[in-house]
């Protein structure tokens, strides 16, 4: 049956009473929830969200850490370490970013720590000597030929500028990259090479070979010329190297000529031919030199006297043996002017010539140590990775030597070979970068270690006998 009037309009006021008071019941707890919350944001802002004005993002900040002397494993443990947001390797110097929280807490004993800096703040210069940053530049971590650096207004003007060939040859800044190793020890290298019994003796006898007091007199010979391109001194450099060479009885003494800076420059070549077919290893290092004051003195005793005499050197070594392989031992010219002996090389062999090529070792700045360790940068390009696991091998064999790796190859000799795919490895003081007279006229015999120079020369011994199998 149907309901009355007066029923219906009794049960309508009693839904709108009930929802009313749900209405209000739900308002209220809406209420003290915002009122909690509200609470909550004041006494701790993270609780409150965006809405919060009163948080404060956390501060970047990174920290250095001294690696040497610390195993392979050691060094993997602190790059995984979860409280640092990323790390970068420069040789015994591992760097890492984190909250500043984090490095004021950590247990780590850090070496330096830079507040409020993140990794967008960084640089790294490449082949760069330290007297070409501008005085004001933060030096974080430096080992071998590259070096990080905090940004400025200075390198940032530096890196927009124009380069001439010489400048664009020697030096590179670049972007920072976060978990990457720029230079590695070997001592925090995995898996090392081992060498065969027989691949060690040959090793042995090579560095034996090695003449400490002969290859010191040939660096003192040769830094006693002005041997900037310009210079007649440099005419007098490649004729005795040329005669040095002749005097070993090589198949074939020659002079390669080309144009430097509008001047007549030479290579030295000397061959030891194996046969048409044989495989091809070269040893190159650059003898002219540069200075500020070019017109009178240019001595470049470690740079590059130190190379080219340990072509000399090896070539010494390894002329009166019976080798499988063809050896070529150059004295290139022009490199302090772009590489351009290098380049005139490489642009003057043929493909096929160019295939039977199967390493090329070269030497620059190989006599200075700024203490009392004897250290070797292997630089090359990663695809020549198994290339680097031979010299550290090699180097493993001289007492007291430590290898650095870098897979950021320029600015020298190897560099015209790496871009037409071929092999090619630079050895080079790790030092190098901190060489106090670099291209200055101090640059003279008494600066240079006789000690660094033979531990270099007896590894590249070891590894050209291991190679071409004497």
């Amino acid at each position: 049956m149907g309901q009355s009037t007066e029923q219906l309009t009794e049960q309508l006021t009693g839904r709108q009473n009930r929802i009313q008071c749900t209405i209000q019941k739900s308002l209220q707890a809406a209420l003290f929830c915002a009122a909690i919350l509200c609470s909550l944001g004041q006494a701790n802002p993270t609780l409150a969200g965006s809405q919060t004005k009163s948080i404060k993002a956390s501060k970047n900040a990174l920290a250095t850490i001294n690696i040497r002397g610390l195993s392979a494993s050691e060094v993997d443990s602190l790059k995984n370490n979860k409280t640092f947001k990323w790390w970068s390797e420069f040789g015994d110097t591992l760097v890492v970013g984190a909250d500043q929280s984090v490095i004021e807490t950590s247990t780590t004993t850090f070496e330096h720590v830079w507040k409020s800096l993140s990794e967008n703040n960084l640089r790294v210069i490449v082949a760069g000597h330290k007297n070409e940053l501008p005085a004001a530049t933060t030096v974080i971590a430096h080992s071998g030929r590259a070096t990080l650096v905090i940004n400025n207004s200075a390198l940032e003007a530096m890196a927009s500028e124009p380069k001439d060939d010489l400048t664009q040859e020697h030096l590179s800044i670049r972007k920072f990259l976060t978990n990457t190793t720029y230079i590695q020890s070997s001592d925090h290298r995995k898996n090392p090479l081992t060498w065969s019994v027989q691949q060690s003796t040959w090793a042995q006898a090579a560095m034996q070979s090695i003449d400490s007091a002969r290859w010191y007199s040939d660096v003192q010979k040769l830094s006693g010329w002005n041997r900037h391109i310009s210079a007649a001194g440099v005419v007098s450099a490649r004729d005795w190297l040329k005669g040095q060479f002749e005097s070993l009885h090589p198949t074939t003494t020659v002079l390669q000529k080309f144009t430097a800076r509008g001047r007549d420059a030479w290579n030295v070549i000397a061959t030891f031919d194996a046969g048409p077919n044989a495989d091809i290893y070269i040893v190159g290092g650059h003898y002219d030199s540069i200075s500020e004051q070019v017109s009178t003195s240019a001595p470049g005793a470690e740079d590059n006297a130190s190379g080219a005499a340990g072509v000399l050197e090896l070539a010494r070594v390894f002329a009166g043996q019976k080798n499988h392989a063809t050896l070529i031992f150059i004295g290139f010219s022009g490199e302090e002017e772009g590489l351009l002996g290098s380049y005139a090389y490489v642009a003057s062999a043929t493909k096929e010539f160019k295939a039977r090529i199967k390493s090329v070792m070269t030497m620059d700045m190989i006599g200075y140590s700024k203490d009392a360790t004897t250290d070797v940068l292997l630089e090359t390009a990663s695809e020549f990775s198994a290339l680097t696991a031979q010299y550290a091998a090699a180097a493993s064999q001289v007492e007291g030597l430590t290898s650095f790796t870098s897979f950021n190859p320029w600015g020298s000799d190897h560099m015209p070979f790496i871009e037409k795919h071929i092999p090619a490895m630079l050895t080079i003081d790790n030092d190098w970068g901190v060489y106090p007279p670099y291209h200055k006229t101090g640059d003279t015999i008494d600066q240079i270690s006789r000690e660094m120079g033979t531990a270099i020369l007896k590894m590249n011994a070891a590894v050209l006998a291991v190679m071409a199998g004497s």
